[in-house]
């Protein structure tokens, strides 16, 4: 197999090259002068399996083209089989019609992907886990929750350990993570107004009082919830809280945000690159995860 990465996150596929002991093929990305995107693959891939290491994060709409470009670059060299890594899926949060005359932009993108030249996809910590439905080829879905449940066991007291899960959503995702650590569980009960996107909570249940707090989320997109959460969780009696989240994001203002004094740490993984964090911001690698499920197809 050979491993060819997009711009989004080239530190993510060396990593993944290193631990499957491959090498990153030569590409050139650049832009036309009118801002198209100019793609050029120098080694010779015919007849070769490749995978494709791209996430959809900012800029969400020209990391989708630069994909569709390099798949239709790589097609047209002859290669015989392209994998697509996928770290972050951008449009995933758009899982259903929110309101009457919006699609389901998930959806679209799934199509995108499956109407190309891929023929499996390897995707992580969905926000939705019938995302994998929208896909006509084979999508294996796979989770960062042992990289999270090592690094628990690892930096915190296990005695003044409580797991939260910000809402009613995350209760299931976060009650298995519960679970891989013998700890109870809390869950904030929060109220959304779907026309502004504002979050508050109204209500938990469990006792945090004095407790070291584990939020355990997919995803972080403004960091507005975040802050709200540990807030709340503070004037609650909590004594620290640390939030382990999958993909971050950090829209807007968001990494500002992280500087709130009411967090303790944000430990993200590396499935959307960031050339400068906060020191609250801890970075996990998740490029075992992709590498040990490649090992299969290599």
């Amino acid at each position: 197999m050979k491993l060819i990465s997009g711009s989004s996150n080239k530190p993510l596929a060396n990593n993944i090259a290193q631990k499957l002991n491959l090498e990153i093929c030569d590409i050139e990305i650049a832009k036309f002068v009118n801002g198209e995107k100019k793609v050029v693959i120098n080694d010779s891939l015919r007849g070769e399996n490749v995978c494709l290491v791209q996430s959809f994060s900012n800029p969400v709409d020209e990391n989708i083209i630069e994909f569709l470009l390099i798949v239709d670059a790589l097609k047209r060299m002859g290669v015989r089989h392209i994998n697509l890594a996928l770290p972050w899926m951008g449009y995933s949060l758009q899982d259903k019609v929110f309101t009457n005359g919006s699609p389901i932009s998930a959806k679209v993108v799934a199509d995108l992907i499956s109407n190309s030249d891929v023929k499996r996809i390897f995707l992580l910590d969905l926000h939705n886990t019938s995302i994998p439905g929208f896909f006509s080829i084979p999508a294996h879905h796979d989770t960062a929750m042992d990289i999270f449940v090592k690094y628990a066991k690892e930096n915190y007291n296990h005695e003044e350990l409580i797991v939260v899960s910000p809402d009613f959503g995350g209760l299931k995702r976060a009650r298995v993570f519960a679970d891989n650590l013998n700890l109870d569980l809390a869950n904030i009960d929060k109220h959304r107004d779907y026309k502004t996107g504002q979050v508050t909570p109204v209500g938990i249940s469990g006792n945090v009082e004095n407790k070291v707090c584990l939020i355990y989320d997919d995803v972080i997109n403004t960091g507005g919830t975040v802050v709200e959460t540990a807030k709340y969780l503070k004037n609650k009696g909590a004594k620290e809280v640390h939030f382990l989240v999958t993909h971050g994001i950090f829209a807007k203002d968001g990494l500002k945000l992280m500087e709130n004094e009411n967090i303790d740490s944000v430990v993200i993984t590396n499935s959307i690159q960031h050339d400068l964090l906060p020191a609250r911001v801890k970075v996990l690698d998740c490029a075992s995860i992709f590498a040990e499920n490649l090992k299969k197809w290599i």
